[in-house]
């Protein structure tokens, strides 16, 4: 992420960053001009969907998008057929169907 500061207008870079929920981050940023020096704290919040996870988490509850074509979206998820596919970045006890139902919940 990149940003200005606010003071002088140089680009200020992230000197650290921590997870505060699964939705909020908070950094520190710094500004690159000597001469300002300004040390800054942002934090950065989850907003909106723009476009649905394949992996949803059921405990995250986004607004979507208003520009989401949502009567088409559900078409497509009503009638377009399935394809076979293996996830490769997670375990597959964590993968489900987009509306399935967690049969492990946590």
């Amino acid at each position: 992420m990149r940003m200005r500061c606010p003071h002088c207008k140089a680009a200020a870079h992230v000197r650290t960053s921590t997870q505060v929920t699964d939705l909020t981050r908070k950094g520190i940023f710094v500004c690159s001009n000597y001469e300002c020096g300004h040390t800054f704290s942002v934090i950065s919040t989850v907003e909106h969907t723009i476009s649905p996870s394949a992996t949803p988490d059921s405990s995250i509850a986004l607004p979507l998008s208003s520009h989401t074509r949502r009567a088409l979206l559900q078409h497509q998820l009503e009638h377009m057929p399935k394809a076979d596919y293996t996830p490769t970045r997670m375990p597959l006890s964590q993968t489900l169907d987009l509306f399935e139902t967690d049969p492990h919940p946590g």
